[in-house]
């Protein structure tokens, strides 16, 4: 399967490095464009891929397409690859914003959305996806099968993908956030523990968190009751943070709501132009 990818912002790159280390594309059947060919040129000495010269070129080459640009320029390049009606690429947006019956009404072929994560340059984390009833059984099949290489891919309605976003996509950077204030607080608490040594400390123990969570097939719930005893250290913990965690992340996906609805405004009008 020849694959491209339009755009070499963050998931454009994430992509590249995906694909290439997990061996779903070769050297020789991954195509990008980018609109600055020097940049492409650079990454691509270090993630071999062949530098397309233009968006059509691109287009044509691959059975997949990933558009990685910015929300706002996703429907112009859609357009830009609807103009030649001898393009059967799936496309897939990963951007936000746009919806498959956005896509669906630029371009005649198959259309679908992807809403990755950073994880997934080291083959983990969930990628998000749904797919225009234009998709055939075999192109689904196919664009499953490539994001089986990212990591763990999740049909969702899009209905439901700007929540799942937060807690997939979004929730790398929140987690940082969040862990990052927890070594602060810790290198306050205690100033003979520096901030590189409680950072060290909460990253490892994120990793074993997760592991032992995934290895032993364990709900939050039950990886709680192992360590909070009644009355203990933790226990109490986990009562201070209940008094506000649950009202900051309501907010957090009330703006988040109102962030998506802002974008797909500005899309409808960039639409109407």
């Amino acid at each position: 399967m020849k694959i491209g990818i339009i755009g070499l912002g963050s998931i454009g790159q994430m992509l590249v490095k995906a694909f290439t280390r997990s061996k779903a594309a070769s050297a020789d059947s991954l195509y990008v464009y980018n609109r600055t060919r020097e940049k492409a040129e650079a990454f691509a000495k270090d993630w071999p891929f062949i530098v397309c010269d233009s968006v059509h070129e691109c287009a044509e080459k691959v059975d997949v397409l990933f558009l990685c640009t910015k929300p706002l320029d996703i429907l112009p390049v859609v357009d830009e690859i609807a103009k030649d009606q001898t393009v059967q690429a799936h496309l897939v947006s990963a951007a936000a914003g746009v919806s498959l019956g956005d896509l669906a009404s630029r371009y005649a072929g198959p259309v679908s959305k992807l809403i990755p994560t950073v994880t997934s340059q080291e083959l983990h984390g969930v990628s998000l996806y749904c797919c225009h009833r234009s998709v055939s059984a075999p192109d689904r099949e196919a664009l499953i099968s490539l994001l089986d290489h990212l990591g763990k891919p999740e049909e969702v309605n899009e209905s439901t993908i700007e929540t799942a976003t937060i807690l997939t996509s979004s929730a790398p950077g929140l987690i940082a956030g969040i862990l990052e204030q927890f070594a602060q607080a810790g290198t306050r608490h205690t100033p003979e523990l520096s901030i590189e040594q409680t950072r060290r400390y909460l990253v490892e123990t994120l990793l074993g968190t997760a592991t032992l969570l995934q290895a032993e097939n364990l709900g939050f719930d039950q990886l709680i009751e192992r360590v909070a005893t009644k009355g203990g250290i933790t226990q109490e913990g986990l009562e201070v943070l209940g008094k506000f965690l649950p009202t900051a992340f309501d907010e957090v996906f009330a703006m988040t709501t109102q962030k998506h609805q802002l974008l797909k405004d500005m899309i409808a009008q960039q639409q109407k132009a």
